[in-house]
């Protein structure tokens, strides 16, 4: 049992490097796609979040750091939530990297 709940901010596809608009915080930089989970845990029930759209290099950095303390902080609470926190552990990660790969040379 558990609740599902999304913040999409989807877009056209942007090729790597593009100056477009962030959709988190709305400045003109480049931006890269991403996705982000978060579960939080709660013995018998769990809520799943997740945020996707092209961001900057900060708003990626801010909500990976955001998204990956609430999981381990409240993540794992639950015995469903023991299996998928560490799945978003993981996937995050990797988005984040991906992502952040892409905005190496960035200008913030």
């Amino acid at each position: 049992m558990g609740t599902m709940s999304s913040v999409n901010v989807a877009t056209p596809a942007q090729p790597a490097n593009a100056i477009g608009r962030c959709q988190v915080c709305g400045s003109m930089r480049q931006t890269a796609p991403v996705t982000f989970n978060r579960n939080i845990g709660m013995i018998v029930l769990r809520q799943t979040r997740s945020i996707s759209g092209n961001m900057c290099k900060t708003c990626l950095g801010k909500n990976y750091w955001q998204f990956m303390g609430l999981n381990l902080l409240l993540g794992p609470w639950g015995m469903i939530s023991l299996i998928i926190t560490p799945i978003y552990f993981v996937t995050n990660t990797v988005s984040y990297f991906s992502a952040a790969k892409k905005l190496r040379g960035a200008v913030e």
